[in-house]
Formats: C-alpha cells, sequence, structure tokens
C-alpha cells in the first residue's frame, strides 16, 4: 500500500507502549549446525511459547531479521557497513516491563528457558534499558500483535557510540535531538529507540551458549524503523531535511549496523498472552484461516492453558 494513500489518514499507536519503562533486548545467533528454517519454527512455535507463560512482562516480540550483508540502507558518510560473519545474529528477543521490579520477577523465572538455549542459540547477548530509555516515538502501524509478515519495509538499527563521546552526550543526541526530529517526518511510519545500558559481560556461559562479547562488539542502542515501502526509505535519505539531521551523525556514532526484518512475532502484549503466546504462532495462524471463534471461547482457553474443563 503506497504511503500517498496514508498520509493524510494518519492514526499514531504509539500511545500503546506509554505504559512500557524499560525493556530486556535480547541479539540471538542460531546453532551451529541446524537449519535457518527449524531455527526460525522451532524459536517461534516451542521456545516463544514458554517464555509467554513467563511473569512480570508486559509485551514480549520475536523479531526474525536477514543478516545485514550491506547495501539495503542509505549511506551516511563511512557510518553504514556490512556487518561481519561473526556479526551478524538471527533474531531479537524484546521483552518490556512496566518497573524494575516486573523485570526482576521475569529474571528470576527466566531460568527455565536455559535449559532451551542450546537447543537453537550459539550466542545471546542481552541489553538492559533503564526507566524512560525505550520509547516510541511514532507509531502509524495499526496492528500492534503481528504474526508474520508485515508487509512493510522494517529495519533494525543497530548503532555504536562514536569515541570521545560521552554516554550522556549519545543518548541526548538521540532521545532530544534526532529520534524526534527525524519521527516527525512523513516517510517514516514507526520509529522506536532503545538506549542500553553497558552489557554485563560476566554472565556466565551456559549449554555451549555465549552470553558476552568482546566490549568493542557491543552496541550502545537501537532503532526499529518502518516504512510503507523502499521507496518511502528512499524518499526519506534524499530529502534535504533528513540530509540535514544525520549532518551530526559522525559527531556521535561510530556504526550503524541495519538488519531488515522478516518477520515480528508477538506472544505478549498489554499483560496478556496473545494466541500466538496461548497455542504458538503456526496453530495462531491456522485458527485465523479458518475462522475458528469456539478456540477463543473461554472453556477452550482454560482447557489449553490449566488442563481444567470450565463448569
Amino acid at each position: 500500500m503506497l504511503s500517498t494513500i496514508n498520509k493524510g489518514e494518519f492514526a499514531d499507536y504509539s500511545s500503546r507502549d506509554w505504559e512500557v519503562q524499560l525493556a530486556f533486548y535480547v541479539l540471538l545467533w542460531k546453532r551451529k549446525g541446524i537449519s535457518q528454517e527449524l531455527f526460525d519454527d522451532y524459536w517461534r512455535d516451542v521456545h516463544g511459547p514458554v517464555c509467554a507463560r513467563l511473569p512480570g512482562q508486559y509485551q514480549y516480540w520475536q523479531f526474525h531479521v536477514a543478516h545485514n550483508d550491506g547495501g539495503l540502507w542509505p549511506s551516511i558518510g563511512d557510518l553504514v557497513d556490512a556487518s561481519s560473519p561473526e556479526e551478524n545474529f538471527d533474531g531479537i528477543a524484546e521483552l518490556t516491563f512496566k518497573t524494575v521490579e516486573d523485570r526482576e520477577i521475569w529474571f528470576k523465572a527466566a531460568a527455565i528457558l536455559m535449559d532451551d538455549e542450546h537447543n537453537i542459540f550459539s550466542k545471546a547477548i542481552g541489553y538492559n534499558t533503564s526507566p524512560g530509555n525505550s520509547i516510541t516515538f511514532k507509531d502509524g502501524i495499526k496492528n500492534g500483535s503481528p504474526n508474520g509478515h508485515q508487509e512493510l519495509e522494517k529495519y533494525h538499527c543497530m548503532i555504536r557510540k562514536a569515541d570521545g563521546v560521552s554516554v550522556e552526550d549519545f543518548r541526548g543526541y538521540f532521545k532530544e535531538r534526532f529520534a524526534p526530529v527525524l519521527a516527525k517526518m512523513d516517510h517514516v511510519l514507526k520509529l522506536r529507540l532503545h538506549l542500553f545500558e553497558e552489557v554485563d559481560n560476566t554472565r556466565p556461559d551456559a549449554g555451549g551458549v555465549s552470553h558476552s562479547e568482546p566490549p568493542e562488539l557491543n552496541y550502545q542502542a537501537a532503532m526499529e524503523i518502518a516504512f510503507w515501502n523502499r521507496l518511502e526509505l528512499e524518499q526519506l535519505s534524499l530529502s534535504k531535511e533528513y540530509q540535514e539531521l544525520v549532518s551530526e551523525h559522525s559527531k556521535y556514532v561510530k556504526q550503524i549496523r541495519p538488519f531488515p526484518e522478516k518477520t515480528a512475532y508477538t506472544f505478549v502484549n498489554d499483560g496478556k498472552m496473545t494466541l500466538a503466546g496461548q497455542r504458538s504462532s503456526t496453530v495462531a495462524q491456522l485458527i485465523m484461516d479458518i475462522g475458528a471463534a469456539n478456540q477463543l471461547q473461554n472453556d477452550v482457553v482454560d482447557l489449553m492453558l490449566t488442563n481444567q474443563l470450565t463448569d
């Protein structure tokens, strides 16, 4: 759908993220020896529903991404380039929380996931944000609980801070100057920003899954950005206002690594499990495709979640 059809009818759904205060954002590399298809299927339909049942989380998404092989994102000097083979990850798990206490509750319960990590992951690098540092500036995507391909041009841009710039100045630039201005540009459909705390590299490896990497490979921010189509991204990159906005990037940014999103899956939203969280993404799609409204009735939901028949 061309954005020229939608610009006059733009609705901003960013308010659905207003209760989110902080996030746990995990970059995931698939295990060697398994196919990409098997990785995607298992992470989506087995690991995802287990994670969805853990307490404390407000939202839980899986973003399945293509490797950053270069050429897709507009050039900003020498800041944008392809990722090295060891930098190319295969997915992002984003979990959000309303309070620090909620995140701690989830972390304690998440130990059960460690036994499953070795089935599909070779590396999992987790980033935390502090309250107020995971922000949705704009969201024109009506469906906040995607289950598959969204028919959009969407990227997850991983950002490394320039050497010599303080963390405070780096965050101030993105949070107060860059992101708010970019979000106001017509071509941008969605803009979400994460400003990361320093990675805890003392987290031990488990079951053959690495939980740390050299500090120089860590990122300090991530930006989720969406467009109706590729043309909108190209038009943005050629606009004078965008060129002026990114002219300061080199003062604050060392590297930008954009990863194209293939599919997105929602397992928890608004503090409640989605149908994909309850039954797996594939089963949820089957229920929707055939129109099985009975599968949403309370007696069926109770039976599937508690193994108890409702009287």
